[in-house]
């Protein structure tokens, strides 16, 4: 049982030879798949930024809106006071129903449309979670997994 240095010293050889073919040929492909799909993580996340800052504004808008009808109604029960003082108690419930009735109808409608936009919204949202979910998951997970986690979450969101 000798130690044989030449045999050594061409195993080190054939070793290092290998270590430099797989750092040429395997590791930099691996870096670039690792690479894309960090960016394609990133690109998911910044969608799901801006649908989320599209709603703060839409949110934004709404209140705005609201706010204005309030003011709308408020001036209409202002107009309404005003001229039932003049036209006796009686005029004065009539205003009172009529201006209680279009701001129940302005806050119906409102309250329609912000449903509406909430509803359009959180499929948007959706839509791009389950894209940026598919583009990531697709690499690592098999097709039935995607449908069912998929499924799932589009259920949670209902």
């Amino acid at each position: 049982m000798e130690i044989e240095i030449k045999q050594i010293l061409l195993q080190l050889l054939n070793f290092g030879i290998l270590v430099f073919v797989l750092g040429k040929l395997m590791f930099k492909p691996i870096l670039k798949v690792l690479d894309a799909r960090s960016k394609k993580i990133l690109d998911g996340q910044l969608a799901a930024e801006k649908s989320l800052q599209e709603a703060a504004q839409l949110e934004q808008k709404q209140a705005d809106r609201l706010s204005k009808a309030n003011k709308q109604a408020s001036e209409i029960i202002a107009q309404a006071k005003a001229e039932s003082k003049k036209l006796g108690q009686d005029l004065i419930e009539q205003a009172k129903a009529a201006a209680s009735l279009e701001l129940v109808k302005q806050k119906d409608s409102f309250r329609k449309e912000l449903a509406g936009e909430e509803l359009a919204l959180k499929n948007r949202i959706a839509e791009l979670v389950v894209e940026t979910t598919k583009t990531v998951l697709s690499e690592t997970l098999k097709a039935s997994d995607i449908k069912a986690i998929t499924s799932k979450e589009i259920a949670k969101l209902k």
